[in-house]
């Protein structure tokens, strides 16, 4: 099964190629159609912010892609079938010059081959269907149509407000959009897969968009010329190309991230039912983080993150914020004020806070399981009365240690709990694809739907840069294509409907909508073949 899992690894990464190139387009359609930058040029710069993505994005979107299956009801076979038919698929619209979405391209094979899987082993296509978990595709096929009605709406705003005549009135809306995206990821920070670094990013990012436009209007603002005009938006077009690129790294390497790791949480689980847990390589490790998701009485979503720490050799839990010892004694409050009094050499709270580590976890199918005891945490939402200490688990529990009503056992992969390998490997290999270019696409995207100006173009980037940054860290694997694609339709549609080549869009959202099913059905096909010869 090892060789297998290689197998795997290696489809999943060229996978990620094959996507580098053919969503390439996406990031550098405008800025070459508007020739601010010549093919070469824009590829090299869209390679190079695609890999920086590795240093701002976490795992949003990747578990998302994970989740989408059951991991515990399938095997390595039904992820190598999937990514089969995902490569297949990408490749033959590439080749035909259509920009299908690689995301729903991933998703559409792995469903249609677990569904395949479970129908084979069941006798069921019903019971097949039970392994897809609903909501999620649900999320992905409704993002469909909502990415690029998203970015559409924003590129037709900011479009708007570039071309009015009052220039503060262009930064207030500018501002307004910036802030509405950063205040999305700061209020959310607590549930989100969000480095702290991409929110200096985005902002930074803005800044300098301001900056070089305030520079350039106050420096000619009584000298209108279309060529420093011209000047001033190619300027601008870097900076916004170098966005999107940025968003499509970060969106499109996490769900193949989120493949390698269902790939490894799979192989982990067939090791622990041979008894060869031992064997599995530290490379190849992975474990999960739980928390438990509730909504509060005033109806907020609340998540509880369990956390441990070893302080010379004394055992201290974080529950909700409180410090407790193995007793369940609480030692610091939530403001980190000592609660406990007459014990000796207690350590500071700063000491015990900076040394928390969370809990990690593994499933088997409905036993939640600790990754270094071994011990089963949660049986079928049911608590080990060893994990009760600390009061560690106390109030998602009733007194019968039954998760309460309404509480939820989610576990997600982690950057601080999978190999480093997977992640720079994806970001690395989605870099060289795009280097290799997808010059079809960049016709069909830059040109077809079409004609945009310097100026459009940084309209179009910076919607589709702000509708990734934002909608990708709730971990909605929205498609690239299908944002930048309502993007350059918003902002056609400042000028006049008919501007937009309507022919055009409509064969793309047939593709769009026909992706996944085919997909899916070429995985249910090829793991059939794999099924009847292996």
């Amino acid at each position: 099964m090892f060789t297998l899992l290689l197998v795997v690894i290696g489809i999943a990464l060229l996978f990620d190629l094959v996507n580098g190139f053919h969503d390439a387009a996406n990031s550098i359609a405008t800025v070459v159609s508007t020739k601010v930058l010549t093919p070469l040029q824009a590829v090299i710069w869209a390679a190079f912010f695609n890999v920086l993505a590795f240093w701002v994005f976490d795992m949003s979107v990747g578990n998302t892609v994970a989740k989408t299956v059951d991991n515990t009801a399938i095997d390595l076979w039904v992820i190598l079938a999937g990514l089969l038919a995902a490569t297949a698929w990408n490749l033959l619209t590439w080749w035909l010059g259509i920009p299908s979405s690689s995301s729903h391209t991933l998703i559409g094979g792995f469903a249609g081959a677990a569904v395949t899987h479970v129908a084979i082993a069941k006798g069921s296509l019903w019971e097949g269907f039970g392994v897809i978990a609903g909501k999620e595709i649900l999320t992905v096929i409704l993002f469909i149509f909502l990415a690029p009605i998203i970015g559409g709406i924003i590129s037709y705003l900011i479009t708007v407000v570039t071309i009015a005549r009052n220039f503060w009135y262009k930064m207030l809306v500018i501002l307004s959009l910036t802030a509405i995206t950063v205040f999305a990821m700061l209020y959310m920070i607590e549930y989100l897969d969000v480095k702290p670094v991409m929110l200096y990013i985005v902002a930074g990012m803005i800044l300098v968009f301001i900056l070089v436009y305030s520079y350039q209007y106050l420096m000619f603002r009584n000298r209108p010329s279309a060529l420093r005009e011209a000047g001033m938006h190619k300027k601008l077009q870097l900076l916004s190309s170098a966005a999107f690129s940025l968003g499509h790294g970060g969106a499109d390497s996490q769900k193949v991230m989120g493949i390698i790791c269902a790939a490894l949480l799979v192989y982990g689980n067939m090791a622990r039912k041979e008894g060869k847990e031992n064997q599995i390589g530290k490379q190849f490790a992975i474990t999960e983080l739980v928390q438990v998701e509730y909504h509060n009485e005033e109806g907020k979503l609340e998540k509880f993150k369990p956390e441990y720490a070893v302080v010379d050799s004394n055992l201290y839990y974080l529950n909700h914020k409180e410090i407790v010892d193995v007793e369940g004694t609480v030692l610091y409050d939530k403001k980190g004020k000592l609660v406990a009094q007459g014990i000796k050499d207690l350590p500071s709270f700063e000491a015990i806070d900076t040394s928390l580590t969370k809990l990690e976890v593994f499933l088997t199918g409905k036993s939640l399981c600790d990754a270094k005891t071994k011990d089963t945490i949660f049986n079928d939402k049911t608590l080990n009365p060893k994990y009760a200490h600390a009061g560690l688990f106390s109030s998602v529990v009733n007194p019968n240690g039954e998760l309460k009503s309404g509480y939820k056992i989610k576990t997600k992969v982690h950057s601080e709990t999978m190999p480093f390998w997977i992640a720079f490997g994806c970001y690395l290999m989605i870099g060289l694809g795009t280097l290799m270019g997808g010059w079809k696409i960049v016709k069909t995207m830059g040109s077809r739907i079409t004609k945009v100006t310097p100026l459009e173009g940084v309209c179009a980037e910076t919607a589709g840069a702000l509708t990734l940054f934002t909608v990708s860290n709730f971990g909605i694997p929205v498609s690239t294509t299908h944002t930048i694609t309502g993007s350059i339709i918003g902002v056609g549609a400042t000028r006049r409907l008919s501007a937009v080549r309507w022919g055009v869009t409509i064969n793309l959202l047939w593709a769009w909508i026909l992706t996944i099913p085919v997909s899916g059905a070429l995985a249910a096909l090829i793991y059939s073949i794999i099924y009847l010869v292996k």
